[in-house]
């Protein structure tokens, strides 16, 4: 066997083994591009990711949320969205929420360094912060027989609302202090969408995941190199074409 004929031999092997290694990348660009030629007629620019895992590949992390019961509603709190008082939204938190409680018509949200206190329907009352005499470092509060209760690693204090007064309970009642619990599903999903935003529309992730670019530097990276393969497989097919033997033979 000739040297000419050895080399179009291994040229062709290594033409069908990259054909091979390159179907999936292939296919991806096939479909992708469909898709992305479609994206107007499909709407995929006016819908939006809502996916855990491919909104973390943006860097986008489900918020860190904590939710009180009171009754049939919830206080919550999703990462730095702020406080809601089930969808409707109140005010921002200083710190993490420590707890919720409803004493009467009103409703009080414990956080780091801050107790906010609300109306029935959500208008801010009151704002009481250490100047206001507030204790610090508690950590939970509760309402017993239409009294407010706050406690801290070590005391319990009642708090005057008329006087706006934080006093010691030598001898506090046995209390059922406020206690984070999941929210129901649809208000999960609210908060979650609040915290996040839309999230990438579906074109910008077919647009990334055609260039490489939803997976990284590195997913750059592979696009290039399986970009220059391609190039490498038109290349040598049309090299083995033109110097398959008796090709140019005049017949």
């Amino acid at each position: 066997m000739n040297g000419h004929r050895r080399w179009r031999l291994l040229l062709l092997r290594w033409h069908r083994r990259i054909g091979v290694a390159l179907a999936l990348f292939v296919i991806n660009l096939v479909f992708t591009g469909i898709a992305i030629n479609h994206s107007n007629g499909w709407a995929l620019n006016e819908r939006h990711v809502d996916q855990g895992w491919l909104l973390a590949l943006y860097g986008i992390s489900a918020a860190e949320q904590r939710s009180f019961p009171l009754g049939e509603h919830y206080l919550s709190q999703a990462g730095d969205s702020g406080l809601y008082l089930d969808e409707q939204p109140l005010l921002s938190c200083d710190g993490a929420l420590l707890g919720a409680a409803v004493v009467g018509d009103e409703l009080y949200a414990l956080c780091e360094a801050r107790l906010l206190v609300f109306s029935a329907d959500g208008q801010l009352l009151d704002d009481i912060g250490s100047a206001y005499g507030l204790p610090a470092a508690l950590q939970a509060l509760a309402e017993k027989n239409g009294r407010l209760y706050l406690r801290d690693a070590q005391r319990v204090y009642q708090y005057q609302p008329l006087s706006f007064e934080f006093s010691l309970a030598d001898e506090p009642p046995a209390l059922s202090w406020s206690q984070v619990a999941p929210p129901p599903a649809e208000l999960d999903a609210f908060l979650q969408q609040r915290h996040r935003g839309k999230g990438p529309s579906w074109e910008r992730v077919l647009l990334d995941l055609h260039s490489g670019r939803l997976f990284g530097d590195l997913g750059v990276l592979v696009v290039d190199i399986a970009a220059i393969a391609l190039l490498l497989i038109a290349l040598s097919g049309v090299w083995v074409w033109v110097t398959k033997p008796g090709r140019w033979r005049r017949r």
